[in-house]
């Protein structure tokens, strides 16, 4: 067998509990649409078919998001893997593709980083060579300036990178609108999961309106009002 196929690859989905993620984003009350998200999350990892790790706020260690999200990643290089592949699980719209090219280009040596809408990303995969603590460390997380930094982290350990199509994640209930409104693959159970939650914040006539633009062609039937006899 290969060296290629020798190495052994690990999928990390760092990601909070459902509870804490729906508190921490402003979503309290909205258990069904993250139930759906972790389950599409864990479908996709074990389609990939290699080993994964789920680090919710138990396991994460670290003040910052930055620290918990870099000693996850020693964490698993630690434990005698190659390559890593990271995602979170509040990307509807990532899909087994994005994972398997991900695990190709590792197998290759190559890093791959998958940018998400507001500048950060959604799925980053590297090879062990390609992990600096320090680097990953002065990364401005949590701010639009992500992408950019990750890509010249990876850039400056020589890594040959690999860039997927951009995606949306949700960060917050207004990131539900765009997810909705600029990205289409998305499952059909948590596309009509997120609607339903789009819909809660609505008025009325916002609801009307949202609801026509996905059906066009219904036919709103109006009798009018009622005439006075004179």
């Amino acid at each position: 067998m290969g060296a290629k196929h020798q190495k052994r690859i690990a999928l990390l989905i760092f990601a909070l509990s459902p509870e804490a993620e729906l508190q921490q984003k402003g979503l309290t009350g909205e258990t069904g649409l993250y139930t759906l998200l972790n389950q599409h999350t864990l479908k996709l990892a074990n389609a990939l078919g290699t080993p994964y790790f789920h680090f919710t706020e138990k396991e994460q260690q670290g003040g910052s998001f930055g620290e918990r999200y870099t000693n996850a990643i020693k964490e698993i290089f630690s434990r005698g893997f190659d390559g890593i592949i990271t995602i979170g699980n509040d990307t509807p719209g990532l899909s087994s593709r994005h994972l398997q090219t991900a695990f190709k280009n590792l197998l290759a040596g190559n890093s791959v980083i998958g940018p998400s809408a507001d500048g950060g990303f959604y799925l980053l995969a590297i090879p062990r060579s390609s992990f600096s603590e320090e680097a990953f460390l002065s990364v401005s997380w949590k701010t639009s300036r992500v992408f950019r930094q990750m890509q010249h982290c990876l850039q400056e350990k020589n890594s040959r990178l690999w860039v997927l199509n951009t995606l949306g994640d949700l960060d917050s209930r207004s990131d539900i609108a765009i997810v909705l409104d600029k990205f289409i693959k998305i499952p059909s159970g948590i596309r009509r999961a997120l609607m339903k939650v789009r819909l809660n914040g609505f008025s009325a006539k916002d609801a009307f309106i949202f609801f026509y633009s996905f059906h066009p062609h219904t036919r709103i039937l109006n009798r009018g009002s009622p005439v006075l006899a004179a």
